[in-house]
C-alpha cells in the first residue's frame, strides 16, 4: 500500500503533477482523467475479487473548511 505522505497530486495550469516518493510525473489533464478512470475501474474490480462488498467512502475534502469559506482540500 502507498504511504499517504509520499503521494502528492497537484496541478500547474493545464498540467497535472503526480508525485510518488521521489518520482514526479506531469501529464495533460485529459490523460489524468483517463488514468483516474482506469484506476477506479480496476480498483473496484480488485475490491470485488477480494470479496469486499462494503460501500466505504474516503474523505477527500473538509466540510468545516468549506463552511469557514476556505478550500475543502489540502494545499
Amino acid at each position: 500500500m502507498l504511504n499517504p505522505n509520499i503521494v502528492v497530486v497537484d496541478h500547474q495550469g493545464p498540467l497535472v503533477t503526480l508525485k510518488l516518493g521521489n518520482v514526479e510525473i506531469k501529464m495533460e489533464y485529459e490523460t489524468a482523467i483517463q488514468l483516474s478512470t482506469w484506476l477506479r475501474v480496476h480498483g473496484k474490480a480488485a475490491k470485488r475479487a477480494a470479496g469486499d462488498d462494503s460501500r466505504k467512502w474516503q474523505v477527500i475534502g473538509n466540510l468545516e473548511a468549506v463552511e469557514a469559506g476556505d478550500r475543502p482540500w489540502k494545499q
